[in-house]
Formats: C-alpha cells, sequence, structure tokens
C-alpha cells in the first residue's frame, strides 16, 4: 500500500482517480495546518501538492518519497535541488492550465487597451456621455513580445496572431521552427526587440536566471506607450521599477496575475496603480483548468507508481538525466 498526501483541496475528479486504486491510501488536507502536513508527508510515497511550500525540511524526513506532483507546471514553491539531489522527480501538469492562463492574458491586454473597467465605471455613474474620456486603441496591427515560447507563450502567440497582431517569440531555447512555421518572428535576446514592442506578454519560470527579468533598464527600453502583462511568477518583475513607470507615464499599463509575495503586502505600490489589472494568481484556475491540474497531478503520481512517468511531465527531468 502506498501512501498519497494531498496537501490541499483539488477537485474531485483527480481525488476520484488515487481512489479508484486499491494500492493507495489517500491523506487529504486542507492546506492549514503546516504541522501536520510535515507529519503526514513523513511516510509518504507521494505528495500531491498546489501552492504549499516544501522544503527540504518537509521533504527530506520521507525516506518512502517517489515523486512530487504539482497542480500546475511552476515549481518554486518545491525545493526541486534537494528532490534531483536524491533523484527523484517533481512531475508537472503540463499542459493542465496553458489555455486558462493564454486567455487571461488576452483578457488583460483587451481590459487595459479598452480601458474596459474605466468606461464601465463611467456608464454606472452618470457619465454615459464622456465615451471619448479615455484613450482606446485596437490590438489589430500592433506589435507584441512574448518572452518565454514553452507550453502558455505557444498558446499566446497564436490569439495574438488572430487579433491580427504581429508577434515576436523569444526564448534561451527556442523552437524556432515552431515559431516561424506559426508566423511568428523568433528571437533568442529579447531585449532588442523591447524598442518596438506595444505589448510583452513573460512566460518565463522563476528561477535565479529570471528573477527581474524586467526592472528598470528594461522598462526604459519600451516604449512609454506599451503594456506589460505578467502571467508567469511575480519575481521575474521588478514591483517598484514597474510602479515608477506607470506613474512616470514612461509605461502605459500593466497587466499581472502574479506577485513577488503572495498575498501581497497592504503596501505593494501595485496595489494604488493607476492602467493596471491584477488578479489573485487565478490565471489557470477557470473550470476547466482547476480540473485538468487536479487529473493531470493525481496521473502523473499513478505513472510514477507504475514505472509510466516520461520526461515531458518532470520538472527536472534533464537534471535527473531522464530520456528525453
Amino acid at each position: 500500500m502506498k501512501k498519497v498526501v494531498v496537501t490541499e483541496n483539488i477537485h474531485s475528479d483527480g481525488i476520484a482517480l488515487l481512489e479508484a486504486r486499491d494500492d493507495i491510501a489517500l491523506t487529504l488536507l486542507d492546506g492549514t495546518d503546516h504541522v501536520r502536513m510535515a507529519a503526514e508527508i513523513v511516510d509518504a510515497d507521494a505528495v500531491l501538492v498546489r501552492t504549499a511550500q516544501l522544503t527540504a525540511a518537509e521533504l527530506s524526513p520521507a525516506s518512502n518519497l517517489q515523486v512530487v506532483s504539482r497542480h500546475g507546471v511552476g515549481c518554486d514553491n518545491v525545493d526541486v535541488s534537494h528532490m534531483t539531489s536524491r533523484g527523484l522527480p517533481v512531475a508537472i501538469a503540463a499542459e493542465a492550465n496553458s489555455t486558462s492562463v493564454a486567455e487571461h492574458v488576452l483578457m488583460m491586454m483587451l481590459t487595459l487597451c479598452k480601458r474596459a473597467e474605466q468606461y464601465d465605471q463611467l456608464t454606472r455613474t452618470g457619465g454615459f456621455h464622456e465615451r471619448g474620456r479615455h484613450k482606446t486603441f485596437e490590438l489589430h496591427g500592433k506589435h507584441i513580445l512574448v518572452i518565454g515560447y514553452g507550453r502558455i507563450g505557444k498558446k499566446v502567440a497564436p490569439l495574438c496572431r488572430a487579433f491580427g497582431m504581429r508577434v515576436t517569440v523569444a526564448d534561451i531555447e527556442l523552437d524556432r521552427a515552431h515559431a516561424e512555421a506559426s508566423g511568428c518572428m523568433a528571437v533568442e535576446d529579447f531585449v532588442p526587440a523591447l524598442a518596438d514592442a506595444d505589448f510583452v506578454s513573460l512566460h518565463v519560470p522563476l528561477d535565479d536566471t529570471t528573477r527581474n527579468l524586467i526592472g528598470t533598464a528594461e522598462l526604459a527600453a519600451m516604449p512609454a506607450h506599451a503594456i506589460l502583462i505578467n502571467c508567469a511568477r511575480g519575481g521575474v518583475v521588478d514591483e517598484q521599477a514597474v510602479a515608477d513607470a506607470i506613474l512616470a507615464d514612461t509605461l502605459a499599463g500593466f497587466g499581472s496575475d502574479v506577485f513577488c509575495t503572495e498575498p501581497p503586502a497592504s503596501d505593494n505600490p501595485l496595489l494604488s496603480l493607476p492602467n493596471s489589472v491584477l488578479s489573485p494568481h487565478n490565471a489557470a484556475t477557470t473550470a476547466e483548468g482547476f480540473q485538468r491540474m487536479a487529473t493531470g497531478a493525481a496521473q502523473n503520481i499513478l505513472d510514477c507508481f507504475d514505472d509510466k512517468l516520461t520526461a515531458p511531465f518532470i520538472f527536472n527531468a534533464r537534471e535527473l538525466g531522464w530520456p528525453q
């Protein structure tokens, strides 16, 4: 019998997948009691985690552990280095949330360029005839720079193309053939492309190479009419630099689903920023995305137990030398 710990509430379909196996003992937690979570993990064979922090302190006593399975794709809440040092995979629900997040990006772009919130309020408060008060513009014909051409970037790019946008994609491990076949300009270094970007959308993981990827210098390189969207991880953007740029009118708008500290502190400069759209890290949690993340994370555990887990679903596959 293998023990599986689910650290937080997930969609019932994911639970059903695990419960259907008669060789699994399931422990369901609600994410509120970290002490109990740490105690339950000690003899776990697998952990399914959403946003709970799994550090070496929690993971190292778990001598039976075979896999940590993320309810999503980002792994900055898991000590991946510790798992790798033990030769253990960190699994991800690889394709579960890419559509949900890509649509969220477009929602933020449209909300900002159409001034949806401002005009909604004018309509509700007697300003119906002030239809020209806020300048709006079209996506058609505009240039978007998509930084990070992985699962989500590859969904964002064609959506933007469908709006008639010119798309440049950038990635240090660039799938140039895919990009060019999709009608996109492809570059490895995104910095030169900033000067011509009407929109910049970020889709990179958070690590030492991407922390503050967009800071004062990068913002200064962008046109003053540009809009920045971050639906990746909070730490890839220097939040104070973004706030300064918006207030100085050197950046036209900012949309973010993520923050350096979550939830953001009450004095976070982004919370009172004009020309911005913020959401509470919920881009992936559409009804469809939430269900797919749960079932994907559960299936990864089953596949690990059955020796069927493959590299596309393993965050640290390369470090483990897993066959690609």
